[in-house]
Parts: structure tokens; sequence; C-alpha cells
């Protein structure tokens, strides 16, 4: 009989050491390891916020490289969300200008009253909008004779940048001129620019817009008879203003995939900027390209349905509490409004995401005079807050108070605008009379009332103090709100910081 003892003994050996080094490698997985402390290499389980990665001898598992693919393709729909956010808010205002007002390139449309001012993000109430869209790819050079007047008014890419400013801030310097809006690429030496305040185009597509500043309905009648268009080498024939028609668009970006959907219509026929490569590289990734169409895959569209509502959170928490800028005055809330960024919103080194969104997610539009830090009649500064003199945010639910010290410093006048946090357009109260004047009050109100050391003590909530009607704006009952403050006309005090807008207090 031969004898097995040893050969037996030499197998159980064996099988002990593999299940001791098996035990061994699945108490070295089992625990998942903070990410901040993985070594990354070898046998580990790493915890992440979107789920546990399995490395086995350094290999990623095959479900762990599609959570982190999956997690890649997230990151980058929140990256083109942010860098798309003033062109998707042009995009949308450009398609209402023909889908709910019936207007054509190089039509204006006015917009006066609320219902045709409460779609535009943190519109003013009290001077009327005149905005027209020209696209550059059809229509090539334009020419604008713009009129004499008080007015502002500007040219702007559809990144929202400034072009170049009409009116009292622009080149005419309110004595009115012609302007030459040349294309991107275009040659320019086959135009004749003598005589002509030449703008160059950074996008096809643009906004040409003004405001009449005067109160004198003639004056401005007569600004709007002498605003004359065309395309460069025809004649240029009065422009076509579309007024009252009380018809109200949505010019808030919309939430989910539907968002994707205006990038993409943006991005046809445009030029690439080349700081703005990586953004095209990204959403090439989606199938959101120039000439072809929008047809993702069903996992593609529900990251970048994700993508959207997340890089909406983000930026709302930007606009909340900003990222990159400081309260305008020290110890308050108050912010500056495109204070924190170049005119150009680029420089050789930064791209100012952070601190153009901020503005961006609220507002619209930016102008050299909207941004200036000079004093004059075609100078208006904007502070806004989201929370009263304790820092608790603004409810619509609270009453509250706020003194306008005297010696505002606005040579032509100020205005104090109530919006929703929801829509950061006008406060929709349904039970006021007038909603225009509910939702914003200034200082031509014939019925303001002026305290004895000329400043003015303003009330806020959703119903009226007793006795202070004429001082009240209205906020929505359960809805949070925000204000602008606007000088128009600023002047050297606001810049100096030597007058101070008050606090917001809480009443009850």
């Amino acid at each position: 009989m031969k004898n097995t003892f040893k050969p037996i003994l030499l197998i159980a050996v064996c099988l002990a050491s593999f299940s001791y080094s098996q035990a061994q490698s699945n108490t070295n997985t089992d625990k998942a390891i903070e990410l901040s402390k993985a070594s990354l290499q070898g046998d580990e389980l790493i915890k992440t916020d979107f789920g546990d990665i399995q490395l086995t001898q350094s290999y990623i598992s095959k479900e762990s490289i599609e959570k982190l693919n999956k997690q890649l393709l997230l990151q980058r729909a929140v990256s083109i969300y942010e860098w798309s956010l003033p062109v998707v808010s042009f995009q949308k205002w450009y398609n209402a200008n023909s889908e709910v007002y019936g207007a054509k390139d190089l039509d204006f449309v006015e917009s006066r009253s609320f219902e045709e001012k409460v779609g535009i993000l943190t519109a003013n109430a009290t001077t009327p909008y005149v905005i027209g869209w020209a696209n550059l790819a059809k229509s090539g050079p334009v020419v604008i004779s713009y009129p004499a007047g008080p007015s502002a008014g500007g040219v702007l890419d559809f990144f929202q940048l400034s072009l170049g400013d009409l009116g009292l801030a622009g080149q005419d310097k309110g004595k009115g001129g012609k302007y030459l809006i040349v294309p991107n690429g275009y040659d320019i030496s086959k135009l004749d620019t003598k005589g002509y305040y030449v703008i160059h185009a950074t996008t096809n597509k643009i906004m040409i817009g003004t405001r009449f500043l005067s109160t004198d309905q003639a004056e401005v009648d007569k600004m709007k008879e002498n605003f004359l268009i065309g395309k460069y080498g025809e004649t240029l024939k009065p422009a076509k203003f579309i007024a009252n028609t009380n018809k109200r668009f949505s010019g808030v970006m919309p939430s989910g995939y539907e968002y994707f959907k205006l990038v993409h219509q943006f991005i046809q026929d445009e030029p690439i900027k080349q700081e703005d490569k990586i953004f095209y590289t990204y959403m090439k990734y989606f199938g959101i390209e120039n000439g072809q169409a929008l047809n993702p895959s069903a996992e593609l569209k529900t990251t970048l349905t994700e993508g959207a509502n997340l890089g909406e959170l983000i930026s709302r928490a930007n606009q909340i509490e900003p990222r990159a800028d400081e309260p305008y005055y020290e110890n308050t809330s108050w912010y500056r409004l495109m204070g924190n960024f170049p005119l150009t919103k680029t420089s050789d080194t930064d791209y100012f995401l952070d601190e153009s969104n901020e503005y961006y997610f609220e507002a619209v539009t930016v102008t050299a005079g909207m941004k200036s830090d000079s004093p004059g009649p075609g100078t208006t500064s904007y502070l806004t807050t989201k929370k009263d003199k304790d820092g608790n945010f603004l409810m619509g639910s609270n009453t509250y108070k706020i003194n306008i010290p005297a010696d505002m410093p606005a040579s032509n006048f100020w205005a104090f605008t109530l919006y929703s946090e929801n829509t950061r357009c006008f406060i929709d109260n349904e039970n006021a009379p007038d909603k225009l004047r509910a939702t914003s009050i200034d200082s031509r109100n014939k019925d303001l009332k002026i305290n004895a050391d000329g400043s003015v003590d303003l009330y806020i909530g959703h119903v009226a103090p007793e006795g202070k009607e004429s001082n009240w704006v209205q906020t929505n009952e359960g809805e949070g709100w925000f204000p602008v403050f606007r000088t128009y006309g600023t002047k050297e005090a606001f810049f100096k910081k030597t007058w101070q807008l008050g606090d917001i207090e809480l009443i009850k």
C-alpha cells in the first residue's frame, strides 16, 4: 500500500493557504475606502458619491467603468449647461420674437405693459424695451441710422456680450449716427466704412436693443421715426415697431432635456470661438453638433436631462450665494450686478464663468452703460440681495421694510422692483389691479411719500401695512422673492459708497 499521507497533507496546506488568501482579499475589498484616502491600486473598494468603485489587481470592474463613464458624461453635461446659460436665454427670446409676435429679423418688438415684460428675466418696470434681432449669416452687414435723443441701447452677440452701445453710452453720445455691423470673419475691405461707427459681431445671431428714456411721448415718437435700418448697400427704411401686443412670452430657460434642444439650435451655423472649443468637444459626445440632427440615445437623453437639472440647481446656488463675488457694502448682503466680470467676459487668463453666471441665471443683456463705473446720464447701476438684515431668505409670506436714504445717487430716477426667485421675472400678482405698479416702485411715482429727512421707507409683503399703500410693493404668499434696486444716471456717491442703501428688515 502506497503512503498517501504526505500528498494529502500538501493539498490540505495549499487549500488552507488559498482560503486564507481569499479571506484576506475579501477583507481588503468588503470595506469601502473614502476616495480621498484611496491608493487607487491593487485590490480596493473605493467609496464615491455615485457608488462604489471596485479595483482588483488595479483593474477596474466592468460595472465600475460604467459608473465612471456615466459620471463623466453627467459632469460634461453640467459644464455645457453652465457655459451655455446666456445663449440659451437669448435663443429662447429670439424664437419668441417670431413665434409669439410674428416679427422678422430687423423688426423691433416693444415691451411696455406687464404682459409684454413679465417673461423677461429681471426686466425693468419703468422704461419700454425695444428689441430686434438679426442673423448676419443670412443678411450680411447691417446698417443702423440711430436717432438722436435720450436712449440707452446696444448691440449684443448671443453670449450677451456687448459689441457696442447705442445712444448716450454709445459712440454717438446721444447725438445719433450711423452704425455698421460687420459679420464675424467678413472681409471688411469690401465695405466703405467712412462715416460709420463700425461694430464687429462675434456671433452670427445678434440682438439690437434700446430703451427710449424720455418721458415725452412726442420726443419718443420722433426718435422712432428717425430710426432707420437695413442691409448694407440697400436703401435704409424706417424700422418696423411691433407695439401694444399685450402678449407675454417666457424667457425662463427650460429645465431638463428641452434646455439642450435650445443649445443645439444656437450652434447651428455659428462660428466657434477658440476659448469655447472644449465645450464643443463635450457637446460632440452627446451628438450636439452643427449640421447634425439632435437624436441622442435614451441613455444619453437621460444624462442630458439630469445634467440640465443639476446645472440649474448649481447655477441657482451661485445666484443665491455667489461663489466668486463679494457684497458691495461691508456687513450687508447687497451685491452689485455685473460688478465682478469684464465687459468681454473673458481675459487672457480667465473665463469668469461663475462670475458671469451669477448674473446670467437671473438677468439678460450686458452693455457698457450697465457696467460703467463712471457717473453720467447714460450709466445705470444695479444692486440685488436675497436676504434680509438678519441673513434670512426673503419670503413672500413675510412683511418687510427698507429705508432708501436721502440724496439718492441717481440724476434721472431710481427704481425698486421685485422678482420671483422661481422665474427671476416679475412677481405675477393675480389680484393686483395694476400688476406693473404692484411689483415695482420708483422715485417718479406721484403718490410716493417722502420722509422729512428726504429718505423713503418702502414696505414689501403680500398685504400692505395699514396707511402704507402708496409706498408698498406686493409679494405672493408662499413665493420667494428678491429685489433689484436701479439708479438711472448714476452719480459719484454710488461708486464711492458715500451713499449706502439700507438693509431689508423683517417686520412680521
